[in-house]
């Protein structure tokens, strides 16, 4: 038994030994910024912030890291002022950067020279792919948005909401290529799930998969890799052909109902996620109150999911578009258990799941890759509710 004890001590003291590896990062930063602070922090908090002053054109880190490759920030101020950052993977090993030029208005500007640093040539070919695209987007997004909130006059906003899904679109292209070029490499499996799994891009679960299934084993079997992994099987039980997870809600009327229950008594429930602040799902309420008007005597139900962060703005949107059907907000106080955007994965709007009267989903306008009209829905619906 003794003996039994003293292997496990010794195994339980061992393992923060095993578990921590040690790393360090030296430095040079150009005299115009001298006396500044700088600041390594990790992307995933993994780490307490590590901070260092500037001294005769340099600066030093060290400590340890838990994984294999840790996302970081390095970050640069002077006098409590912002003066730029950059983002880097660090491993455990010797690293050296050197601060060349700074620009605290557009990290993208600052100018860095790497040594020994994980995946910074990966990291400066993404950046070259895919710069253009993302700032001829960012540029047209900027332009919508100030269309949206009255700041400039001129432009239609459709149009403009149409040429940054288009740019978007391209960025995204961008993006996969990207992964494919690199398929070995951890970085490419840590921007597919920060930039397209997580990202702003509408994509089918089915390209998600497509493009996981182009990585390299050895990516895949990291601990990110398999989560993607267990999300990418999660959402799968979420497409066409599955029965969807059960959920209560109460409406803005103060009525409780639970899915299932609609399901037992109607033909068809179509869930409809929007926001007020999404121009593609106030576009398309003409459409839903038709549809609503012509096939709720026959067996189907909408019910409407705000994913508004503002319970006085989801009211005043109710007010203003006048939806003569069931509505709640995904909010604690109308849901009783997860979110139902958890629930469904849902992560862009505007999104539409038809449930038939089995609870299984029978439609859904990604996935059926349905027109801005619903042409496929409305079709559907006119076949099953003559």
């Amino acid at each position: 038994m003794k003996v039994k004890t003293i292997i496990i001590l010794m195994l339980f003291f061992c393992l923060p030994l095993i578990a921590q590896q040690k790393f360090s990062i030296s430095g040079t930063i150009f005299s115009q910024y001298k006396g500044a602070d700088i600041r390594l922090s990790s992307d995933d908090s993994s780490f307490a912030p590590i901070n260092v002053k500037e001294k005769n054109g340099k600066f030093y880190f060290h400590g340890e890291i838990k994984k294999e490759y840790e996302p970081v920030h390095l970050s640069v101020e002077k006098d409590n002022v912002y003066l730029g950052s950059i983002f880097l993977f660090i491993g455990a090993q010797d690293m050296k950067i050197d601060i060349v030029k700074l620009n605290k208005n557009d990290d993208a500007l600052n100018e860095f020279r790497f040594s020994n640093v994980l995946f910074s040539k990966e990291q400066e070919e993404y950046k070259r792919l895919t710069k253009p695209s993302k700032d001829s987007a960012k540029a047209a997004f900027n332009i919508y948005y100030d269309v949206k909130r009255g700041y400039t006059k001129g432009y239609n906003q459709d149009s403009l909401w149409t040429i940054v899904s288009d740019l978007r679109k391209k960025l995204l292209v961008k993006k996969i290529k990207f992964i494919e070029s690199f398929p070995n490499s951890y970085f490419s499996l840590y921007m597919f799930n920060k930039e397209i799994v997580n990202g702003f891009h509408p994509i089918t679960i089915e390209n998600l998969k497509t493009i996981y299934d182009k990585l390299d084993n050895n990516v895949k079997e990291t601990d990110l890799g398999k989560t993607i992994n267990e999300y990418i099987n999660k959402k799968i039980s979420l497409t066409v052909g599955h029965v969807l997870p059960d959920f209560s809600f109460t409406t803005d009327k103060g009525e409780n109902y639970e899915l299932s229950s609609f399901c037992k008594s109607e033909k068809y429930v179509l869930l409809c996620f929007w926001g007020s602040g999404c121009a593609p799902c106030i576009k398309k309420f003409p459409t839903l109150k038709m549809l609503n008007e012509k096939y709720k005597s026959r067996g189907l139900q909408l019910i409407s999911i705000s994913l508004e962060t503002s319970i006085e703005g989801w009211s005043n949107s109710l007010k203003k578009y006048e939806l003569p059907w069931l509505q709640t907000l995904d909010s604690p106080i109308y849901i009783h258990g997860n979110r139902i955007q958890d629930l469904l994965e849902v992560r862009s709007m505007p999104q539409y799941f038809l449930i038939d009267s089995t609870g299984k989903l029978v439609y859904h306008n990604e996935q059926s890759n349905d027109d801005d009209e619903l042409n496929m829905l409305q079709q559907l619906l006119e076949t099953q509710l003559q």
